[in-house]
């Protein structure tokens, strides 16, 4: 069960609102200032998962971020 989910921003940015959607209102969410800070959560066991966005409307794949997951 996924208790805990990282996200880079804060309540209320897109990553926030994805993760209540999918994970639903009861998961604890930890607000990241970086990308980095999202996997690091999910390598030292913080967090159950993470919301990263890989690609978007406007700038396409965010290349740095499918490297963090490689």
């Amino acid at each position: 069960m996924i208790t805990s989910v990282a996200i880079q921003g804060i309540k209320g940015s897109f990553h926030d609102i994805v993760a209540q959607e999918y994970f639903g209102h009861k998961v604890s969410v930890l607000e990241c200032l970086t990308f980095d800070e999202v996997i690091a959560s999910i390598m030292n066991l913080k967090t159950d998962a993470a919301i990263m966005a890989l690609e978007n409307s406007i700038a396409g794949s965010i290349i740095p971020n499918y490297a963090l997951i490689d």
